[in-house]
């Protein structure tokens, strides 16, 4: 099937969605996720291997704007991310959403997927950031409409992020007119990356800051936990497969070119750090389960820049790796939050109890989404760790600097291990709570159990997704997929294992001794502010700043007077 027609049957699932919601109402979940399965069985018969599909549609030929697309491993890869989570997250919502909002939000979550869709497989610059801005806009109207309070909080994402948004146009503008085309491909592998130092690093830049905001990097992060007003198959969704996964993708796409500037592997390393440990000690300071897990996204999506930013073919294996590990335990997360939301009334640990007594499977499906989350073997987040500290460890830039940030992301593995055993601890023991009656939540339980079984399963057998993994690595490396090793759960014993075994060691002292911990962060500001406050006061600055600049540029009347406006 060629490439512009599954993306106008993503479209066209836009307006389907629209009329099966009319039509079934919530249940709507269900046909709309079997059009994403069948779209993602279109794009699997269209598998690249470690090769590239083409496609050209022409849009503007007076400026050379054309509808190019490209499949290779890395948009094959993220491709699949889109559709299958979308999926999962569409039969969640059959049993989540209410019938009365439901055309609105399956128009706008398939119009979301749609359009990661042109974003993942865009090989013209044109074309990818309006993708872009398309993600930005429908993820601010989904936050946006949850309830009448959302205002605020969808009008600081979108100030964020359409702040990095116009980032990437000056990127786009840039790279196009020094390469002198839009063509995504041939502007990547164009000579001008290694030739021209000032080029290089200026576009370098403003990638990373517009990926920086799209993924809710420091001091971009605010937005995130920010848009937690919106409900949970919005939230798992956004977290898992959509936006903040557009910023990662666009990092990964960059790479082999943008690596020719020093500044890159420095911003990326050092900020993803950053964030990385950042983000884990504020979600290890959360009694909102759901506030939990966004922090969580943060520090993981942080984690993931940082292995992208060391650039090398084994690092970027381990993000390949880590980008499936954290869309699989991050979707079950955030629907399982959904979940306890919907059947016990809330998400506040230190109400919820008795998980185990009174849905024993659903205990044991979050125990399996939080063993992935802090790396415990055999599930797939414990690969990734182990890949990701192994890259690390072998930096280009001498041993030192590898052995630094390598104890730096184990610093944040340790919190991670802490905040994911906190998920468990505090919800599955006790006595059972009284469950809301007359809410369905078998579709809910089916796409958590989908998701975090899955995560397991891989681990166990992840030489499996070679084929699906090296490619898209490679592309991300700028190397042939023959120079990317295959996979594998146990490595010996070796230096990554014991940083490992000693994060699993440090976070399950901390949550041994959490009710300490708990008294020394539960409640307290780490910091003079935090990043929604000043947000807002920029917002607030800047509607200030407008309206006195308004006053002042209105003409004045031969009286002096400037009179009163109408209406």
């Amino acid at each position: 099937m060629p490439l512009s027609l599954i993306l106008a049957l993503a479209g066209g699932l836009v307006l389907f969605a629209a009329v099966m919601a009319r039509v079934l109402g919530r249940r709507a979940g269900w046909p709309i996720a079997a059009g994403m399965g069948a779209l993602a069985a279109a794009v699997a018969a269209r598998a690249p291997g470690s090769g590239a599909v083409t496609e050209t549609v022409s849009w503007i030929p007076t400026i050379d704007v054309a509808l190019r697309l490209r499949l290779d491993g890395l948009s094959f890869l993220f491709t699949l991310l889109v559709l299958i989570i979308g999926a999962l997250v569409m039969v969640y919502s059959s049993a989540y959403t209410s019938s009365k909002g439901s055309v609105g939000f399956y128009t706008l979550m398939t119009a979301f997927a749609a359009s990661m869709l042109l974003l993942v497989l865009a090989d013209d610059l044109i074309v990818l950031f309006v993708a872009w801005e398309f993600t930005t806009l429908c993820s601010y109207l989904l936050i946006l409409r949850s309830n009448r309070k959302a205002g605020p909080p969808a009008t600081r994402t979108l100030l964020l992020t359409a702040g990095g948004g116009l980032c990437l146009l000056g990127a786009v503008a840039l790279v196009s007119i020094r390469t002198g085309t839009t063509e995504l491909t041939t502007a990547l592998n164009h000579e001008a990356w290694a030739q021209d130092p000032g080029f290089a690093a200026a576009a370098a830049i403003l990638v990373a800051v517009a990926a920086m905001t799209k993924s809710a990097q420091f001091p971009f992060h605010s937005w995130l936990p920010d848009a937690m007003v919106a409900p949970a198959p919005v939230s798992a969704y956004l977290h898992a497969a959509a936006m903040v996964k557009a910023g990662i993708f666009l990092l990964m796409l960059f790479a082999p070119a943008a690596s020719h500037s020093p500044v890159w592997p420095v911003m990326l390393i050092g900020f993803g750090l950053l964030t990385a440990v950042m983000g884990a000690l504020f979600a290890l300071q959360r009694t909102d389960l759901k506030e939990l897990l966004a922090y969580s996204t943060v520090s993981q999506l942080g984690l993931l820049m940082a292995v992208i930013g060391v650039g090398t073919p084994d690092a970027m294996l381990a993000a390949s790796v880590h980008v499936v590990a954290h869309a699989l335990f991050k979707s079950a997360g955030f629907m399982h939050v959904g979940f306890l939301e919907k059947r016990l009334g809330t998400r506040d640990i230190r109400e919820l109890s008795g998980l185990w007594r009174s849905r024993p499977w659903d205990a044991v499906m979050i125990v399996l989404a939080a063993a992935s989350m802090a790396g415990i073997p055999p599930a797939l987040g414990f690969v990734s760790k182990e890949l990701v500290f192994d890259s690390m460890l072998l930096l280009p830039a001498g041993s030192a600097l590898g052995w630094t940030v390598a104890l730096i992301a184990s610093a944040g593995a340790v919190l991670t291990v802490a905040y994911s055993a906190r998920m468990v601890v505090t919800t599955l023991p006790g006595p059972a709570m009284r469950p809301n009656e007359g809410v369905r939540t078998g579709a809910m339980s089916l796409a958590i159990s989908l998701a975090a079984v899955t995560g397991t399963g891989i681990g166990l057998t992840v030489w499996l997704l070679d084929d699906l993994l090296a490619p898209a690595a490679a592309v991300s490396a700028g190397v042939g997929a023959g120079e990317i090793y295959g996979l594998s759960l146990w490595h010996g014993f070796n230096a990554p294992l014991a940083l490992s075994a000693a994060a699993v060691a440090g976070g399950l002292l901390i949550t041994v001794r959490r009710t300490a911990v708990d008294r020394l962060l539960v409640g307290r500001s780490l910091f003079p502010s935090d990043g929604t406050t000043l947000v807002q006061a920029s917002q607030d600055g800047i509607i200030r700043g407008g309206r006195r600049r308004w006053r002042s540029a209105r003409p004045v009347p031969p009286d002096g007077r400037r009179g009163s406006r109408c209406g």
